[in-house]
């Protein structure tokens, strides 16, 4: 009989923009997590070739890649897809583009500024939300609490995620996950739909400040990647 095992996996961890990501595996082991989504803006074949290099050299983790898509009403972020994902849909025909194409999809942030589904929400379909985002919490962890008060009833798998844009951000949210046997994106993302997961979140220190800067200062150059080091 498997064992279950809970998992600690943050679900959002940015790897463009500028983000020192050969760091990461080494961030991974610092914050005690199993494993992560790594995502990009609108970019998932990076994300892909990110997660490769990570899996070739940090056995030890699970790392599954990941997009964070610009939809005509906020941020949605996707997982367990096999292609691009168009950008400017509306959110509702986003997460049916998603559903059909088996992945998962995640709310991002809800309350946060004009990046956010906000209310648009309570429509959705998606299979989970940030309940705690960790850019979030510079704002006093309000944005945070209003999407647990607002949503909680509404049927989402509720997550934690950093938003990490900052390699030393990793973990400042997270979230634990139930699974049974292996660990594996697989059953991570099936956790997800099932409702098996609990989010978490560390106390407000240094490191979500740099986050803030670096997210709300970092040239976005159209939420494109602007740098790829072959590092490995």
């Amino acid at each position: 009989m498997s064992k279950t095992k809970r998992l600690a996996i943050d679900f959002h961890v940015h790897v463009d923009e500028n983000v020192n990501y050969e760091k990461i595996p080494q961030m991974m082991r610092a914050r005690n997590l199993d494993g992560a989504g790594i995502v990009t803006h609108n970019n998932f074949a990076f994300a892909k070739k990110v997660v490769k290099k990570f899996t070739r050299v940090d056995k030890t983790k699970v790392y599954f890649p990941g997009v964070e898509i610009d939809t005509a009403d906020g941020h949605l972020l996707a997982f367990g897809i096999n292609k691009e994902i168009p950008v400017n849909k509306s959110a509702a025909a986003t997460v049916e583009l998603i559903r059909s194409l088996g992945g998962t999809s995640i709310i991002p942030h809800p309350f946060m500024s004009h990046n956010s589904v906000g209310w648009t929400a309570a429509n959705l379909k998606a299979d989970g939300m940030e309940f705690y985002n960790g850019f979030a919490k510079i704002f006093l962890n309000f944005p945070n609490i209003m999407a647990k008060v607002a949503f909680k009833y509404n049927g989402f798998s509720p997550l934690g995620g950093s938003d990490s844009h900052y390699h030393k951000a990793i973990g400042t949210c997270f979230t634990w996950v139930e699974i049974d046997g292996k660990p594996s994106e697989e059953k991570i993302l099936a956790a997800v739909k099932r409702g098996a997961t609990f989010p978490a979140i560390r106390p407000i220190d240094q490191y979500d400040l740099v986050n803030f800067i670096r997210i709300v200062f970092t040239p976005k150059k159209g939420r494109k990647v602007v740098r790829f080091l072959d590092y490995f």
